[in-house]
């Protein structure tokens, strides 16, 4: 009797507990899950309410999707010049057949009914990119999913972070798909590492897409994950068969000749071109300078990045190896829009000390530094940013403009990459410094590096 009354203690603490270390209970699951399904019900209906005016690439997703449903008014071609003409802009579609298949059922919807849809599946997506960077990140994945009120706060606090940061919310409003490539990739390159054929597949969807993603090789390049990288190379040709299933006349056209066009795309020396390329335009660097500094700038940016990502690889930190390698990848592109820029949230995630209670005081100074530079530079487009550094009344976008506002422009810029200087060189615990010693994560011996560092986590 007395050691059934003894054990029923332990028994409901270990239902509170959850099954195991680490484990929610039932309970608290529901509560979480519950809360996070009520915050983003909640930012749905504020974005919604707020009716932001459809931007110019909904348009032009929503007439791709006409194009495929023969009820396009002007073309009957996914790939005309001139899809969408909205004053003196003529906009293309770009991307890959498999972005138009992705968009196909808004082709039977009004303008106004397919940005509804699509700003709801973008605030929908918008939260779970908090939810999935708030579980890797090593500073938060011991307790988010966990401790119920932590990580209703959190969650809460990030979605709202997430709607000012203007990159993010420049994919919902125009319609964008960057939010939903970001998560694939993180969750893919950025999970502790295993010893599993799929990774990489979803990455290579994300090539699928759009095929700036394919630079994320460079991740499981360095850290010798050839499983990774053929699984990529598997995602992006599942990608391109299923394409031309359906629309085989368009994948032909697509990667024969649409691809290799990148006029198309837009001016490189536009405000909103925010890569190593547009920032050295705007800088106004002589014609015969500008490719041979960007070649340079390009090479070294590879290089640091992929000094960064082993580095932070061999401390088991693929979360941070994956945001450096996405900052590569924004970085090398010779075209980089504003909206390409939903990066900039998983960085702020990633620039929090691995060990919050163990980091000293001018590491907190750097990072909350470089947090609040991020968010500052990041919350309006360029331009209007540049306008507000200057005291200038540029209340609009503008593509273009006097060089002082072209230059400021490129601040943003500058602190990402500072932000990635920071996340290659930082110091990491010693706990997981000690990890160095270890042979490197490659697929031959990541489930004897796991375990290793497990084993530390647990001490």
């Amino acid at each position: 009797m007395s050691s059934s009354r003894s054990a029923s203690p332990e028994r409901s603490s270990r239902v509170l507990r959850g099954p195991g270390p680490g484990t929610p209970s039932v309970a608290a699951l529901a509560v979480m899950v519950g809360g996070m399904l009520a915050v983003s019900a909640a930012f749905v209906a504020y974005v919604l309410a707020t009716r932001p005016k459809p931007g110019l690439d909904m348009q032009v997703y929503w007439r791709a999707a006409q194009v495929l449903q023969g009820n396009n008014p002007t073309t009957s071609d996914l790939y005309d010049p001139v899809l969408v003409q909205a004053g003196k802009l003529e906009l293309p579609f770009t991307y890959p057949p498999l972005s138009a298949l992705a968009f196909y059922p808004l082709g039977g919807m009004t303008l106004e009914q397919a940005w509804t849809t699509m700003a709801v599946v973008g605030v929908l997506l918008t939260c779970v990119l908090a939810a999935v960077c708030l579980r890797l990140a090593p500073f938060s994945r011991d307790w988010f999913g966990v401790r119920v009120v932590p990580t209703l706060l959190a969650f809460a606090v990030f979605c709202g972070v997430l709607w000012n940061l203007y990159p993010s919310r420049f994919t919902i409003v125009y319609g964008q798909v960057n939010t939903m490539l970001a998560i694939l990739i993180l969750a893919d390159l950025g999970r502790r590492a295993r010893r599993r054929w799929g990774s990489g597949f979803l990455t290579g969807v994300a090539a699928g897409f759009k095929i700036t993603p394919a630079a994320m090789g460079l991740v499981p390049l360095v850290q010798g994950r050839w499983r990774t990288l053929v699984g990529m190379a598997v995602g992006v040709a599942t990608t391109i068969a299923v394409s031309a299933v359906f629309l085989p006349r368009e994948v032909w056209a697509y990667f024969t000749s649409e691809l290799w066009q990148t006029g198309r795309v837009g001016e490189v020396d536009r405000i909103s071109n925010m890569s190593l390329n547009g920032l050295l335009h705007l800088w106004d660097l002589p014609d015969g300078l500008l490719k041979p500094v960007w070649l340079a700038a390009v090479l070294l940016v590879v290089a640091g990045g992929a000094a960064g990502i082993r580095r932070a690889s061999r401390v088991q930190d693929f979360f941070s190896a994956t945001v450096i390698g996405a900052l590569v990848m924004l970085l090398i592109s010779p075209i980089t829009w504003e909206h390409h820029w939903v990066w900039v949230a998983p960085l702020m995630i990633a620039l929090v000390p691995a060990a919050p209670r163990a980091a000293p005081a001018w590491q907190w100074a750097v990072a909350l530094t470089l947090i609040g530079l991020v968010f500052w530079s990041f919350t309006s487009a360029p331009s209007v940013f540049a306008a507000q550094v200057l005291g200038e009344n540029y209340p609009e976008v503008v593509l273009h403009g006097p060089p002082a506002l072209e230059r400021v422009a490129t601040v943003p810029v500058v602190v990402a990459v500072l932000s990635g200087v920071w996340l290659a060189l930082r110091p990491y615990p010693a706990a997981l410094t000690a990890l160095t010693t270890a042979p490197e994560p490659r697929d031959s011996d990541l489930g004897a590096l796991q375990d290793l560092g497990d084993q530390r986590r647990d001490r």
